[in-house]
């Protein structure tokens, strides 16, 4: 009988491995029932003792220690946060008198964010919304009467020197008077951490749009708001509440306190180096926290602790939420902790603080030490249990192994020399000789891997050959379509600066297929010494065909229009071209276009649209879409264009694209859009047209990230400088 590899090495395996076992098992139940009883008596012993030691001592301590220290906490935090409401209420009443008293107070002046470079800590001033109209009289006066309450804020203030605070009265008329302290440490006396800061709160900071506002426009008295980030780019905390004037509601003041200096009250409450100190509010969101990251940690999306996956701490986060009083015990990261929680009333948080548990058993170490000792008997009883089990073990393994390893070589040395024969051959068929037969009879799984080989031999030399014969036709394929990428590019206009002899404008272009070749294409030209054609246009699908239908419609576009000559006729040389393209054109294939002719010396341009994406009008730097009005697409059906045209100012810039630009898609298929197109342009400096294409086709790549392009990419900047020329 012949066995096979896997029974050979089956019946090896289990021989070697039985007998190991059966003398490893006889000695190991000699030497476990021996350490048994040694430990069953020495466990008795400890039990009894730690339970007579310990029993109750730790957890009530603990509990207790706690519960004093949540409690008095939870009072100090409170008595603070209370503090500062009622500083906002008393910054409400002072400028609510001032507002409503106007005879008894003269009109003042601030420095104001706009004209003053830089604003130091301490010093009240002033801050324009970006919407705001200062040309209102009675608004003026408003606000030289509600300067006098820099001085309330000047006396407030004083209670809060040393911390990162923010006293504010954001009016619901666009203006802001505040007084920001900056902390001695922070190594600057200016609000504005850096000029890029200051130049985004100048610009673009409106009261009337903060969290702030919106909290404290609909609340009656002091109102706390979620921990957020400020305009000065720190985490605080704001306390907002109304004030009035004679007409009633006027706007909101209120207090916005360092985060940071709260983190240091909270980790000033650590019971020991494990033990983690957190605010609850009344809606089971973490306010603030010693921890930073886990369930404690204070998230951005406010996770509510009441429904976390987490038994013990959403049972917790309830009970705090509801105002209660208490220590437990909860599951917190895999561990057993102690939560100790008590309520803060002004507010209606709750203040918690979280002890691993091995520090508050403390007291056991002193137990340790007796139970050492006790335990030193008992070590070196087992010590000598384990050497003599040791010791026997060895003496019956050593000569098993042995043999086990003697008949395992000599029964590899039989099984390896097929197999060394398999892999010589498998060596010379790898190197290409795939006319080598393996030539094996061991009656085993062996030689019908040899039969394998050989039928794998015959499949990878036919394989091989079609292999060469594919890759020869794709590298056909390749050279031909790189050819016409060449052309294709060759067909359109890359030679830049364009027309350098004329002075009146500049224009700059960019194209990126999304395959080898592809359907958009621009082109520009001279229709005479005055007049300059533009033209952006986008053929339906891609590749080849699309490549194709291009060239068909660039030719028939520049010959329509160049016949026509003028710019009142072209629509009518569109007209013209779609006629010619509509014609013979079975394969149902059309092209957005956009054609514009420049007059070079007035800057009047005339343009026409065949269905294309609106182009942009730059004008002191700031982007609108030109009106168009809707036409059908060119190669569809014959129908009328209608053209339309608007006068270029001198240093006025034209942005057209295709879709591959506003249809541009990122990894979730979310597209580029003509709005964020026009945000784009409009958050650009001034730059050439060169660089401005260049910036928008970085934006759509960062749009697009890992994305795959899914369209031809294709833009045309054009600039007009007017008769006098480029100037810039």
């Amino acid at each position: 009988m012949k066995w096979s590899i896997r029974g050979r090495m089956m019946l090896l395996s289990f021989a070697g491995v039985f007998a190991v076992l059966l003398a490893v098992g006889i000695v190991a139940l000699y030497g476990l029932y021996a350490a048994q009883s040694s430990m069953r008596e020495q466990e008795e012993r400890l039990s009894s003792y730690m339970t007579e030691s310990m029993e109750g001592y730790a957890e009530k301590h603990a509990k207790d220690r706690l519960r004093e220290v949540a409690q008095s906490k939870a009072l100090h935090l409170d008595r603070e946060l209370y503090m500062v409401g009622e500083d906002v209420g008393f910054m409400s009443d002072t400028l609510s008198r001032i507002l409503k008293n106007k005879e008894n107070y003269r009109p003042r002046t601030l420095p104001n964010t706009r004209d003053v470079p830089d604003i130091v800590s301490g010093q009240p001033y002033i801050h324009y919304s970006p919407d705001f109209h200062d040309g209102n009289g009675e608004l003026q006066a408003e606000i030289a009467l509600a300067a006098n309450f820099a001085d309330g804020l000047e006396s407030i203030s004083k209670s809060y020197e040393g911390y990162r605070t923010s006293f504010f009265a954001g009016s619901k008329n666009g203006y802001l008077i505040c007084l920001d302290l900056i902390p001695p440490d922070a190594g600057t006396n200016s609000i504005y951490p850096s000029e890029e800061v200051r130049e985004d709160f100048v610009s673009h900071y409106d009261p009337r749009k903060r969290y702030w506002y919106e909290a404290g426009q609909k609340a009656n008295k002091p109102v706390f708001t979620d921990v957020s980030r400020g305009a000065d780019g720190h985490v605080s905390l704001s306390c907002a509440m109304p004030y009035y004037d004679a007409d009633g509601f006027a706007g909101v003041v209120g207090i916005s306190y360092s985060a940071e200096d709260i983190y240091q009250s909270i980790l000033s409450t650590a019971v020991g180096e494990k033990s983690t100190t957190f605010v609850l509010d009344n809606m089971g969101n973490v306010m603030f926290s010693s921890e930073k990251d886990g369930f404690l940690a204070v998230r951005p999306d406010a996770q509510d602790l009441r429904n976390v996956n987490n038994p013990s701490i959403a049972e917790a986060a309830r009970r705090m939420a509801a105002g209660e009083n208490g220590v437990m015990s909860v599951d917190y990261e895999g561990d057993i902790y102690y939560l100790a929680f008590a309520p803060m009333k002004s507010t209606g948080w709750s203040l918690g603080t979280v002890i691993e548990d091995d520090e508050i058993l403390d007291p056991v170490a002193e137990v340790g030490a007796a139970v050492g000792e006790k335990m030193g008997y008992f070590q070196n009883v087992m010590e000598w249990a384990f050497y003599d089990l040791f010791l026997r073990a060895g003496l019956i393994l050593i000569p098993i192994l042995l043999l086990v390893f003697y008949g395992s070589g000599r029964m590899a040395s039989r099984m390896s020399k097929p197999i060394r024969r398999l892999a010589d051959g498998a060596k010379e068929i790898s190197a290409g000789n795939f006319d080598k037969k393996l030539d094996i009879h061991t009656g085993d799984e062996v030689e019908y891997l040899a039969v394998c080989f050989n039928d794998m031999t015959m499949a990878l030399k036919e394989y091989t050959e079609n292999l060469a014969n594919a890759a020869a036709e794709r590298e056909r394929v390749r050279t031909e379509l790189s050819v016409a990428a060449r052309i294709q590019e060759d067909m359109l206009p890359n030679l830049f600066p364009a027309f350098p002899e004329h002075k009146e404008f500049a224009i700059y272009a960019t194209m990126d297929a999304a395959m080898n070749v592809g359907g958009d294409f621009y082109d520009f030209y001279l229709l005479d010494e005055n007049h300059l054609v533009i033209t952006i246009a986008d053929v339906s699908g891609k590749g080849v065909p699309a490549a194709l239908f291009m060239a068909k419609s660039q030719s028939v576009l520049k010959n329509s229009i160049l016949r026509g000559k003028t710019q009142d006729r072209l629509s009518a040389a569109i007209e013209n071209a779609n006629r010619q393209l509509c014609r013979n054109n079975d394969s149902a294939m059309f092209v957005t276009a956009l054609v514009g002719i420049l007059d070079m010396q007035s800057g009047h341009f005339t343009y026409v649209s065949g269905g294309h994406c609106p182009p942009l009008l730059g004008r002191n730097d700031h982007y609108e879409f030109l009106p168009i009005k809707k036409c059908s697409m060119l190669g569809v059906m014959e129908l009328p264009y209608t053209q339309q045209s608007v006068d270029l100012l001198p240093g006025d810039t034209l942005y057209l694209y295709t879709d591959g630009v506003s249809e541009a898609m990122d990894e979730q298929g979310r597209q580029f859009t003509e709005r964020q197109i026009k945000e784009k342009l409009n958050g650009l400096p001034h730059m050439s047209i060169e660089d401005i294409l260049a910036q928008m086709r970085e934006f759509v790549r960062q749009h697009a990230g890992t994305a795959p392009q899914s369209d031809d990419i294709t833009m045309l900047g054009l600039r007009y400088y007017g008769c006098a020329g480029r100037k810039e």
